[in-house]
């Protein structure tokens, strides 16, 4: 194919990716409509920016606390904020606004996602990948959501890709730097990704092979300089306001708490029903009267003790959310949301196609006997950025950013498969 023919044929791909999300909202009937309950941290640490100048606390809706709040990042909640500065605070305008950013963030990944398959797999592979992650329902069902799922899964592939850049042009110091300072910002976006950092940094360094242990060191300083040198303002307005030393947010022990609750036992609506504050008019008024920082203290101590009761439990809790995290809760206890059809058939395509992922990989590692170099690299990030939600709670949405990383894997490794398999066909022939 020409390089005209291919980029006719992206500009395409990435149009049906965006058009399948915009067309997904609309036949839900939730374009421009801001969530009424749950889900309005960022709408209300946005509107609280503009009023106050610092991120107060999202969790409590009644306007009684204007103490600075450590539950959310700031890059995302000053986009929220300036959207809502220029076209009205919850307005149609602006909440299409911020549903079009991430609809064009996620029909984006396809053009990335299709450049760093290109490099690893060849043209057939670029397409293959390409497709699934213009398709993936995982990616079209969070385009309404005011969070910051979509630009994240954006910037995961971004990450990948200048990885990926670094390995395959001359080794020079600003680069190694840059990567650094891009990590930096996307966590100030959503750090989740970190745990992962090590192999988007030794990926690069590994294709290169840079001769002596000194060019390893060197590179690797350069690249956390710049990922200190990001994060390190906001690090210094948290120390400054709560006397603690954090990574970008401190809302750890209400995750934790949240996947440890009585109702955790049940399914993640009951969860969140029952427990969190914006969901939950009495935790609501709980959390109003004793202060976020009393409320994350609590769900601390609740956390640790439920663990401590009964460690088996939180054994078989974790085992019961890698089962959720890999199908897209299909087998498990985890109950769907509510949101009408169209929100129905998307959550049974997200669960069949998560699955189908999963076992495209499987079966292909299991016929090439051995992926390559790199795809173990691209896999380790994935299994990662897992992590944490298995210790704490899962949602399909967690998902999302790495399926970037997975269409990349499943349209490289299925074509390596499937041409294993002919060449031993043929080879079989007389």
């Amino acid at each position: 194919m020409t390089r005209g023919r291919t980029a006719v044929g992206l500009i395409l791909l990435i149009a049906l990716a965006f058009g399948l999300r915009i067309g997904y909202c609309a036949a839900r009937g939730t374009l421009g409509r801001s969530p009424e309950r749950g889900y309005r941290e960022y709408v209300v640490a946005g509107q609280r920016l503009l009023q106050y100048g610092t991120l107060v606390s999202p969790l409590i809706v009644a306007d009684v606390d204007r103490t600075p709040s450590p539950l959310l990042p700031p890059v995302y909640v000053g986009l929220v904020a300036a959207v809502y500065a220029l076209c009205g605070v919850e307005t149609l305008a602006a909440t299409l606004v911020l549903h079009l950013i991430n609809a064009a963030a996620t029909s984006l990944t396809v053009l990335l996602v299709f450049q760093v398959a290109l490099r690893l797999g060849g043209s057939r592979a670029a397409w293959i990948a390409g497709l699934i992650a213009a398709i993936n329902p995982t990616l079209i069902g969070y385009t309404d959501l005011i969070w910051d799922t979509s630009l994240f899964t954006l910037g995961v592939a971004v990450s990948v890709w200048m990885s990926l850049r670094i390995s395959v042009e001359p080794m020079r110091r600003p680069r190694w730097f840059t990567l650094g300072l891009w990590l930096g910002l996307l966590a100030l976006l959503n750090p989740a990704l970190t745990i992962a950092y090590p192999f988007l940094v030794l990926w690069p360094l590994w294709r290169t092979k840079p001769s002596g242990f000194r060019a390893y060191l060197r590179s690797v300083a350069v690249t956390v300089a710049g990922w200190v040198i990001a994060i390190t303002p906001w690090t210094i307005r948290n120390y400054v306001q709560f006397d603690e030393l954090m990574y970008v947010r401190g809302g750890f022990p209400i995750e934790l708490w949240l996947g440890v609750c009585p109702e955790a036992d049940a399914h993640g609506a009951a969860v969140y029903k029952a427990q969190f504050p914006l969901n939950n008019d009495e935790v609501q008024r709980h959390v109003a009267s004793i202060g976020e920082r009393a409320f994350i203290q609590e769900c601390d101590e609740r956390a640790r003790a439920a663990i401590a009761a009964d460690g088996r439990r939180f054994v078989r809790l974790i085992l019961v959310r890698i089962v959720d995290y890999w199908t897209g809760s299909a087998f498990s206890h985890a109950a769907p949301d509510s949101g009408g059809a169209p929100a129905s058939v998307l959550r049974a395509g997200v669960m069949y196609f998560l699955i189908a992922e999963a076992v495209f990989v499987v079966l292909a590692l299991l016929i090439i006997r051995g992926p390559g170099h790199d795809l173990p690299w691209l896999l380790a990030i994935v299994i990662c950025f897992s992590v944490v939600y298995c210790f704490t709670h899962v949602q399909v949405r967690y998902r999302a950013p790495t399926e970037p990383v997975m269409a990349i894997l499943v349209g490289v490794l299925v074509l390596r498969a499937f041409a294993r398999v002919t060449g031993r066909v043929r080879a079989l022939k007389p």
